[in-house]
C-alpha cells in the first residue's frame, strides 16, 4: 500500500510554471523560509459575509447558526522568494463548490482539524513587487498600503492605511512554545472575474494560542467600512502567534466565472 502523494511531491514532479514580474523571474513553488503571523478570529454575521463573497460561488462556512468566524492576521515576511514585506489578511472559511459536510457540526469539526479551506477576501501589502507577485500568480487581491507593526516584547501592535487613512489597529499578545508540522492550506481569490484555487503548505515554531488576546480598533477609510458592515466586534474569540512559519506557495487553478 502506498502512501498518499503531498501537494508537493506531485508537484515536484510536474514542470513548474516561472512567471516575470518587474522583470524580475519567479519561479514556483515560492518558498518563505521565516516569517511570523499574529491572527485573531472573530464571530462575524454569516449572511453579511456571504453577500461580500457572492460573486465567487463559494459558500461561507457557517460555525454556529447565522455565524461564521472571519480572521484577521498580520504576516511579517521576513525571508523569502518575494522578499521582506508586510500584509494583512481578512480571509473567511469556506466549503468549495459542490461540496457537502453536515450542517454545522460538519463545518465546526473541518475548522477544528485544519480541513476548511479560506477565502482571502481582502490583503493589503506594504510592497510592490509582492503586490504584482500576488496579484497576478495566486489572484488575490492586494493592494499597496502603509503597514506598520511593533512590539514590546509580550503584544504585537499591527496598524494598517491606505492612502493615508487609516484602516484598522489590532494589537494581539505574543509568545508560545508549541510547534506544528506540514500542513496543507487551500485558499481562494478573486480577481479579473476569476476565482483563482492555490494550495500551499506551513510549519510552525514559537505557537501560542489562547482565547480572546486581542483587540480591534476600526478607521475611517471606506474598507474600515466593510469591516463594521460584519458586525466586527472590538475582542477577539481566539488567537494564535506563531514566531517562525515556514511556507510553499504552489501555483493557482484558474476558473472563469
Amino acid at each position: 500500500m502506498t502512501s498518499p502523494t503531498t501537494t508537493r511531491e506531485a508537484t515536484a514532479e510536474a514542470p513548474q510554471p516561472s512567471y516575470n514580474i518587474q522583470g524580475r523571474e519567479v519561479r514556483l513553488p515560492v518558498d518563505v523560509r521565516d516569517s511570523s503571523a499574529a491572527v485573531a478570529y472573530y464571530f462575524v454575521s454569516a449572511s453579511a459575509a456571504q453577500k461580500l463573497i457572492d460573486a465567487t460561488g463559494l459558500r461561507i462556512a457557517q460555525i454556529v447558526p447565522g455565524r461564521t468566524i472571519c480572521t484577521i492576521g498580520t504576516m511579517n515576511y521576513k525571508d523569502g522568494d518575494l522578499g521582506r514585506y508586510h500584509e494583512i489578511a481578512l480571509t473567511f472559511f469556506v466549503h468549495e463548490k459542490n461540496s457537502r459536510s453536515l450542517p454545522l457540526v460538519g463545518a465546526l469539526w473541518s475548522m477544528l482539524r485544519g480541513k476548511l479551506s479560506a477565502y482571502v477576501h481582502q490583503l493589503p501589502v506594504d510592497d510592490e513587487f509582492a503586490c504584482e507577485a500576488g496579484q497576478t500568480i495566486w489572484g488575490l487581491p492586494k493592494r499597496m498600503s502603509q503597514i506598520d507593526i511593533s512590539d514590546d516584547g509580550e503584544r504585537e501592535t499591527a496598524v494598517l492605511s491606505i492612502d493615508g487613512e487609516h484602516v484598522l489597529t489590532q494589537s494581539m499578545r505574543m509568545g508560545g512554545g508549541r510547534q506544528f508540522g506540514e500542513r496543507e492550506q487551500i485558499s481562494y481569490g478573486l480577481r479579473g472575474g476569476a476565482l483563482y484555487r492555490a494550495a500551499s503548505e506551513m510549519r510552525g515554531e514559537g505557537v501560542g494560542a489562547r482565547m480572546g488576546g486581542a483587540t480591534l480598533e476600526l478607521g475611517t477609510h471606506p474598507l474600515a467600512e466593510e469591516f463594521r458592515s460584519l458586525g466586527l466586534p472590538k475582542r477577539a474569540l481566539f488567537t494564535t502567534y506563531m514566531s517562525k512559519m515556514t511556507l510553499c506557495f504552489h501555483g493557482a487553478e484558474k476558473t472563469r466565472l
